[in-house]
């Protein structure tokens, strides 16, 4: 994991002192996401005078790999982990980014490059030859990477600053983009398949940088939506768990082999993506990293609320990594009367309760996050406010700031045996890696939105409103959350967004994943697929209990204010 930033300017007055002074302003921020590592480069090229700058989190290869790398043909940054598409052996002893950029060069084809591996990306590229700068960011939208400007100066960069003259935007998950430094053009180069929100995306783009974009070749198709198609076979399989109570209709389901089949199928590929995503990282955690000794220390933890999501998530970590390592369970909440008693504190214990009886030999430490008023209005002025920007939502407002702190992590830890004094416990100061659900949801099914579809028009309602969120990823929370957990230095991933699970849960009918229907209960019925696999790994309570979002589980959220207002707080 990496901060990145590009800045550049066409003015022929501009000079690298110039550039350094605008880096200023950022360069904190840049150097929080990356603590390894951080270097600085320059470059002119044509009438552009620009400047390139990273930080390095360290998780791949045997030593750090230092960003900017450069050579007479090139410039790179790049912000990403790559799982699949380079051999393991490769990643291993050199990590992702050189393989990454050889690739690169030898294809002499950035987006077919980037086609050939999986795992979340934003990136910078600069081929000096051609005079090209290439930017963007993966399909689902994983990594942050804003755009900003102010006269004839731009930026690219990971995360930035609010009121210091620039105006930032997201850059949209649409494609990859080429500036042409010597037309000064802007061109973007389309998925293989177009997202529904591609040419409003475009047309917003284009009125932030004030300048035409074109768009290469022939318009791609858009993504096909999900087929819904019923017959008599499938109804009746849905309709076998009406009206029973849930241990039955979870034994009803996992004794019907097609239904067995997808849950096993969901297994195997959830573990393989967890594996991937904590295989390789440094055998010391953050803190006993120079001491160069194999701690035991956690180093991975989990945003744990209790629910189905991360719950599935911690039974299969445990399967990936060696038992003498540790699990931080965060959970976050808040309360101005400071007895912190959230809906997610008391499914989080009965879900610890559940772990602890499938999985006895690991440690869990539960991590009671818990964040007073006053804190909260201080952090969110001083920097979490400049991280969620350039979104300005009360939504954004309250999920950007209940997982800044989760991922801080700072509080005590419930598992300790010293309970004297209330002794706070900094466990999560030693991670690196971060698990989280994120998209879950949109996959399966599991917001209060889709029941309410499925009530309205059925089968047809719910696949016009879960291809719509699908759609509607990337440009919703991804950055923002990337931003916020990057501050501390950690690195955000997200399992249930690995190509191969997307692949595999898109292409099912909606009716093999979910069933948010009246006739069954709350808790059972929406993300049902993802409820059977959680019951067979022995979540007998987890894999019933009720959505509920970030922001009422925490109590960071208030009731009166709408979700989709601006937040004054982050103005």
């Amino acid at each position: 994991m990496c901060g990145i930033i590009c800045l550049f300017s066409n003015s022929e007055s501009e000079t690298e002192q110039h550039l350094s002074e605008i880096l200023q302003i950022f360069e904190n921020t840049i150097k929080r996401r990356g603590p390894n590592s951080y270097n600085v480069k320059y470059a002119a090229t044509n009438k552009y005078c620009m400047l390139f700058a990273a930080s390095v989190l360290w998780l791949q290869g045997k030593t750090p790999t230092e960003q900017p790398l450069e050579d007479k043909e090139s410039v790179f940054i790049y912000n990403g982990d790559i799982f699949s598409g380079i051999p393991e052996q490769v990643r291993d002893k050199l990590g992702d980014t050189i393989p990454l950029l050889g690739l690169i060069k030898a294809s002499e084809n950035v987006c077919f490059a980037l086609s050939r591996v999986a795992g979340p990306y934003a990136f910078i590229y600069l081929d000096k030859s051609r005079k090209k700068l290439y930017f963007g960011r993966d399909l689902y939208g994983r990594r942050s990477l804003l755009i900003g400007k102010n006269g004839n100066r731009f930026v690219i960069c990971s995360a930035a600053k609010r009121r210091k003259g620039f105006e930032f935007m997201e850059v949209p998950s649409i494609g990859t983009f080429c500036w042409n430094l010597i037309t000064g053009d802007l061109m973007v180069i389309p998925w293989q398949y177009r997202n529904k929100n591609f040419e409003t995306k475009l047309e917003d783009l284009k009125g932030f940088l004030k300048q035409d974009l074109s768009v290469e070749g022939v318009l791609p198709p858009e993504e096909s939506a999900i087929q819904t198609e019923i017959d008599s076979n499938n109804t009746t399989v849905l309709h076998i768990v009406e009206g029973l109570d849930t241990d039955l209709a979870f034994h009803k389901l996992l004794n019907i082999d097609k239904w067995l089949n997808n849950i096993n199928k969901l297994e195997i590929l959830l573990q393989k993506s967890i594996k991937a995503r904590v295989s390789g990282i440094p055998n010391s955690c953050s803190n006993c990293l120079n001491k160069n000794v194999h701690c035991k220390h956690a180093k991975i933890g989990i945003l744990y609320s209790g629910g189905v999501d991360c719950s599935v998530l911690a039974i299969l970590l445990d399967k990936c990594i060696d038992s003498e390592s540790p699990i931080d369970l965060m959970n976050v909440a808040f309360d101005e009367s400071n007895q912190y008693n959230a809906p997610d504190r008391l499914t989080g214990l009965q879900g610890l309760n559940e772990l602890r009886q499938i999985c006895p030999e690991r440690k869990w430490n539960f991590l009671t996050i818990n964040v007073p008023q006053e804190e909260l209005n201080l952090m969110r002025k001083e920097c979490i406010a400049d991280l969620i920007y350039p979104l300005t939502s009360i939504l954004d407002d309250s999920l950007g700031c209940a997982l800044w702190f989760a991922a801080r992590g700072k509080q005590d830890d419930f598992t300790s045996t010293c309970r004297v004094n209330k002794i706070n416990s900094l466990l999560t100061k030693n991670i690196e890696v971060l698990l989280v659900g994120m998209g879950a949801d949109e996959l399966f099914g599991g917001y209060t939105r889709h029941r309410a579809a499925f009530a309205r028009e059925s089968w047809q309602g719910l696949n016009n409103v879960l291809n719509e969120d699908w759609q509607n990823l990337s440009h919703r929370n991804l950055g923002r959350d990337d931003r916020v957990v990057s501050d501390h230095g950690r690195q955000l991933r997200t399992p249930y967004l690995d190509e191969e699970v997307v692949n595999f849960v898109r292409n099912l009918k909606l009716w093999e994943k979910t069933y948010p229907s009246k006739t069954v209960p709350q808790g059972f019925g929406d993300k049902l697929l993802l409820r059977c696999l959680a019951y067979k790994l022995g979540l007998k309570q987890v894999s019933r209990f009720k959505k509920r979002a970030l922001q009422f589980g925490s109590r960071i959220a208030n009731k009166n204010e709408k979700a989709h207002e601006m937040s004054t707080r982050l103005l």
